[in-house]
């Protein structure tokens, strides 16, 4: 890289680091004053608070990607330009492609990082930070014991439980129902689930089985039976459920396996899995739309250029969300869902940047 490219470079970083810290802080104020009556009135503790804002700057960080590309871009080439340096480089017959070349390249590394960003940090501490907010407001998301356990198991199995101990694994008030997906074949009720780890299954104690599948219903009672071909573990009763934003892609890929072999409807989890891979490349797509708006800072005015970005990144944001929600309602494949939206708006910012050049 040459001393030209570095300069560019270091002004585009700086620029970014100032916008994404303003966009943070902005964030940050906003969400203190629509939640400062929870804090006060569940007397959260100032500790609870850091973590509470701690937790949640990783979410914040990557949802403002798109805005904070494009302020950086603008205030850096914006710069560039006010200052006549942009021309002073074409002059010296360094053209506007040249001169991106390193911030091209930025961008797209920008991108794979906000990806394995996406994987690794985020949904841990979106995990922690619903944690959090779930203690300042007294709910309680231990892995311990449960109320109203409903589960889904392989083969169209369901189990629901009043209660569950994890201390003692058993739980309480036990229904357990075998499906085909349209109607129920077989059902056990019971007083005790026990999980017996010896044979490694839940043994159902003192209840009654009914055979559903047949010309006559069947119901005989039983002092014991095993559910043999049940494969949840003690740790499935215990374990919260995690949303798709608290899960990283391998667990979110898994999961949506796991819910196809038990029939279930997986099309908007399959459109949060491609949006996994899809939403970090917004900061190549936005770089695009913004780097000839602020290229051209000079010629239309500062307010004008910076007022038709923050416009056009709103429409990006809210196409990206119209996109999301065709692929949930089945009207895009769940690909298309994720992927249009990014697609088209490279395709428009390749087009501004053809037009600046010439």
């Amino acid at each position: 890289m040459t001393r030209l490219d570095w300069y560019v470079l270091r002004r585009h970083l700086g620029c970014l680091a100032l916008s994404g810290f303003a966009m943070w802080m902005v964030t940050v104020v906003v969400d203190l004053i629509e939640n400062i009556d929870t804090f006060i009135d569940h007397e959260a503790s100032w500790r609870q608070i850091a973590k509470y804002y701690l937790f949640r700057t990783p979410y914040w960080v990557l949802l403002a990607l798109p805005i904070t590309t494009l302020l950086g871009t603008l205030f850096s080439l914006g710069g560039l330009a006010r200052r006549s340096e942009l021309t002073a480089a074409k002059a010296a017959g360094i053209s506007l492609h040249r001169l991106l070349t390193p911030l091209y390249a930025f961008s797209l590394l920008m991108a794979l990082a906000a990806m394995a960003f996406t994987d690794v940090i985020v949904p841990g501490a979106t995990y922690r930070y619903n944690a959090t907010r779930d203690d300042i407001r007294s709910y309680s998301r231990s892995d311990g014991s449960r109320r109203q356990v409903l589960l889904q198991d392989i083969a169209g199995q369901f189990i629901f439980a009043r209660s569950y101990d994890h201390q003692r694994r058993r739980a309480h008030e036990v229904t357990w129902e075998k499906t085909d997906g349209s109607r129920t074949l077989e059902r056990a009720t019971a007083r005790i689930a026990q999980w017996r780890p010896d044979p490694g299954r839940w043994v159902l104690t003192a209840g009654y089985y009914h055979l559903l599948d047949g010309p006559d219903l069947q119901v005989a009672p039983f002092d014991s039976l095993t559910l043999t071909h049940l494969t949840l573990t003690p740790d499935d009763f215990s374990r919260q459920q995690k949303e798709p934003e608290e899960m990283d892609y391998v667990e979110l890929s898994d999961y949506i396996q796991r819910a196809l072999s038990n029939g279930e409807d997986v099309t908007r989890h399959l459109v949060d899995l491609h949006l996994k891979i899809s939403f970090p490349f917004t900061c190549v797509v936005v770089f695009l739309l913004g780097a000839p708006l602020g290229a051209a800072t000079r010629r239309s005015g500062r307010a004008s250029a910076f007022g038709l970005g923050v416009l056009i990144c709103f429409v990006f944001y809210g196409s990206v969300k119209a996109g999301q929600a065709l692929g949930w309602n089945g009207i895009l494949s769940p690909w298309l869902g994720a992927w249009l939206v990014m697609l088209l708006f490279a395709a428009i910012g390749l087009l501004l940047l053809r037009r600046a050049h010439t």
